[in-house]
């Protein structure tokens, strides 16, 4: 007779782990990029269409960041340089 295996164990590979690291960035970003429309639309009175640009601008930078086009340090000398910090607690 078979030795019975736990339904509940998922053997991962290692793309399998790649794949659900890049789903939660993935999720991570468009989460903060909807709090950040939202405060501009809701709290900012932001026009609409400069709310839809910067959903588009968002989408393309996030892309190049992924393609390895653009990397976080050089995001983050570019905000430094012009004095926007961003702290999460």
């Amino acid at each position: 007779m078979p030795k019975k295996t736990n339904p509940r164990r998922v053997i991962c590979t290692g793309e399998d782990v790649k794949r659900a690291e890049s789903r939660g960035i993935e999720t991570g970003l468009r989460q903060a990029l909807k709090i950040a429309l939202y405060i501009l639309l809701d709290k900012h009175d932001a026009p609409r269409e400069d709310v839809q640009e910067l959903a588009r601008e968002f989408s393309w930078l996030a892309e190049r960041i992924n393609e390895g086009r653009i990397s976080w340090s050089f995001v983050d000398q570019v905000l430094k340089e012009n004095d926007v910090e961003v702290q999460l607690r």
